[in-house]
């Protein structure tokens, strides 16, 4: 810490018991458990109760460090211009989660006529990340259907003090296991075996498409995967938008469907 300082021209010396108590607030909120290695003259991480979600945490932490000096470097961290998430409303439905309250607020199609926008009224469930954008997972309070909102497209959020009841054998990880984004259409999942160029395969092992994602075989010119999920229409178009860098290799009906879809953009060029 003397040192980053030093580096940075800021005060960053704290006191050993500020340390602690740092220590101890991180193992209560976060659930990791830092101690001190005698041997190794270290602190480190002993106990991790998510890691994936831990990751993320720091990740965003250091985007936060990034973007708050970026007045001086202004010129040299460049940003998407693009609609906010929607993550203001993100503490409140999780309140709204944890206490089982009945939520309503105004939410925008994109795919409708004139963007049509409506009040709902829902039991919230669960919060969901897919391909950057935030939904929430949540009870119709009339049609006992389960549906999906963009936190992106809602607006006008009202937390009652209606309870409701949690449905019973409703399980968030266990109805998006086989999804590739939010889309739960009822298609079933299958094996889906993708060939992929070389140079596109890194990609796809680093930001992979599935969580059931594995390699078949691999050279220096092509890689072979394979996943077991349903094929819905939001992985149809991940695929498209990766070109000739991809193949369906299995199953045929979706190698069909990609076919039929391609040769659709074709006759709109012609």
């Amino acid at each position: 810490m003397e040192k980053h300082s030093i580096d940075e021209e800021e005060n960053y010396v704290i006191s050993k018991r500020t340390y602690e108590r740092d220590v101890n607030e991180i193992r209560d909120i976060y659930k990791i458990e830092i101690e001190y290695n005698r041997s190794q003259n270290v602190y480190e991480i002993v106990y991790d109760a998510d890691e994936v979600k831990t990751d993320r945490i720091i990740e965003s932490f250091q985007i936060f460090n990034a973007l708050s000096i970026s007045d001086s470097v202004s010129n040299h961290i460049i940003i998407e211009k693009r609609k906010v998430l929607g993550t203001e409303n993100m503490h409140g439905l999780l309140h709204a989660i944890k206490n089982k309250f009945e939520i309503q607020f105004t939410h925008e199609k994109f795919w409708k006529a004139n963007n049509e926008k409506k009040t709902r009224t829902v039991y919230p469930l669960a919060l969901k990340e897919a391909r950057n954008r935030w939904y929430l997972i949540a009870q119709d309070s009339k049609e006992s259907v389960f549906k999906t909102f963009g936190l992106d497209r809602m607006s006008n959020l009202d937390i009652s003090r209606k309870k409701f009841e949690y449905p019973k054998n409703f399980n968030p990880a266990e109805k998006f296991k086989y999804s590739f984004g939010i889309i739960t259409d009822g298609t079933k999942p299958e094996k889906i075996k993708l060939w992929l160029s070389h140079g596109q395969a890194d990609y796809i092992k680093s930001l992979p498409l599935h969580h059931s994602q594995k390699i078949v075989s691999e050279n220096e010119k092509e890689c072979i995967i394979e996943l077991f999920m349903s094929p819905t229409y939001d992985f149809i178009m991940e695929l498209l938008s990766i070109g000739q860098e991809v193949k369906v290799m299995e199953p045929q009906s979706l190698k069909n469907k990609m076919i039929e879809m391609l040769e659709a953009t074709l006759k709109r060029y012609k």
